[in-house]
């Protein structure tokens, strides 16, 4: 009886009691891979940042950058002067109608990018003046005359070492428009003295420059220890006066030649201020000298050998010139004299669109005139000045 209540009790537990069984099916057919297993991450990094391109706001940047690096500074005038009487005023006090018309263009840009720089200027003057005079008939006629024709191009880049030095090189060129003649009666094709590429100066350098920092005194000096002069005369017309009166050269170039190149050393200072309220009065003055030494050392025989022979050729003229005895004829080299080109200005602005501008110009090349030569004018006029900044 004991036994079978065991038996009784032990199947009471079981059919109480929770049970868990666990059953892998697997695929005969598969086959397994030994070795690890390698998982690949396919997910892509992606910015989820609110920040996108915008073409506007890029190209505002580029804008902004292009402000910051470059200066541009345009100044168109218009100056003239008009007199005008009648007969009757004329015959009674005198008198003369004239007309003076001047116009003139100036640029300047600057650009500039950490320690390097390049300032380029662009200046033109042209003007005409009308006055009357007297006719072979005994009448008397309104001519036309050229009073003013120039042009010049100036680059000059530059390294920055500090402050106020910097390495730097300079290219100018200048010469005229149109053709310029002997005077206002005089303008026939035989009396153009002067024109296009004659003369046309070019300027090499290279050197230092030197920057003051002081605002009150604001100039520039630079120094150019190997600098070169190139003179062009190409003008038929020009060559043509020239040659009517037996002249050996025209500026500086012997009369069978167009070109003439020149080694020496040069200076450059520029001082441009401004004062008073809107800056209504400035004075800006530029003084450039260039000496041609290099070329004098490298022909100092030649030299010798020409002033040589022009002794003899004056000895032989003061004996009469006797046949047969005239000295052999050389090359001509002379000298090289220093040349000077010193410009003022001074401007008194009376209003954003009116201003007067006093101009004086001193000029000094042996090669073309041994006295100095100078030109002023005194105008009033429109003026207008656009600036980038």
């Amino acid at each position: 009886m004991k036994r079978f209540f065991a038996i009784f009790m032990f199947i009471a537990v079981i059919s109480v009691s929770d049970a868990w069984a666990q059953f892998t099916v697997e695929d005969d057919t598969k086959k397994q891979t030994a070795g690890e297993v390698t998982i690949q991450n396919q997910l892509q990094n992606i910015d989820v940042s609110t920040e996108y391109y915008s073409e506007a706001k890029a190209r505002l940047e580029r804008q902004r950058i292009r402000k910051e690096r470059n200066y541009l500074e345009i100044t168109f005038k218009l100056q003239g002067t008009m007199t005008s009487y009648n007969e009757a005023w004329s015959d009674t006090k005198g008198g003369d109608n004239a007309i003076t018309v001047l116009g003139s263009f100036n640029l300047i840009h600057t650009y500039k990018k950490e320690r390097f720089s390049n300032n380029t200027q662009i200046s033109a003057k042209f003007g005409y003046n009308r006055l009357r005079v007297d006719t072979e008939d005994g009448d008397r006629e309104g001519v036309w005359f050229k009073n003013i024709d120039e042009f010049w191009l100036q680059v000059q880049p530059k390294l920055a070492l500090n402050e106020r030095w910097s390495y730097t090189a300079m290219f100018k060129f200048k010469s005229q428009f149109t053709n310029s003649y002997l005077s206002r009666t005089q303008q026939t094709d035989d009396d153009v003295i002067t024109g296009f590429l004659a003369p046309g100066n070019m300027d090499f350098s290279l050197g230092m420059d030197f920057a003051s920092a002081n605002k009150k005194f604001p100039i520039k000096i630079s120094l150019f220890p190997l600098s070169g002069n190139g003179v062009v005369a190409n003008n038929e017309l020009v060559e043509r006066y020239y040659r009517n009166k037996n002249a050996t050269s025209w500026f500086g170039v012997d009369i069978d030649k167009n070109f003439l190149f020149t080694g020496g050393s040069s200076v450059k200072l520029e001082f441009k201020r401004s004062w008073g309220k809107n800056n209504w009065f400035t004075y800006d003055t530029n003084l450039y000298c260039y000496y041609g030494w290099i070329t004098n050392v490298s022909n100092m025989g030649k030299i010798r050998e020409y002033e040589d022979y022009l002794v003899a050729l004056d000895k032989w003229e003061a004996e009469g010139s006797p046949e047969g005895l005239a000295p052999a004829s050389v090359p001509r080299h002379e000298m090289l004299h220093p040349t000077v080109d010193w410009r003022n200005s001074i401007k008194i602005k009376a209003s954003k669109y009116f201003d007067t501008e006093l101009t004086v110009n001193m000029y000094y090349d042996k090669a073309q005139n041994s006295a100095v030569m100078i030109k002023s004018f005194l105008a009033l006029g429109l003026t207008y000045t656009f600036k980038n900044k």
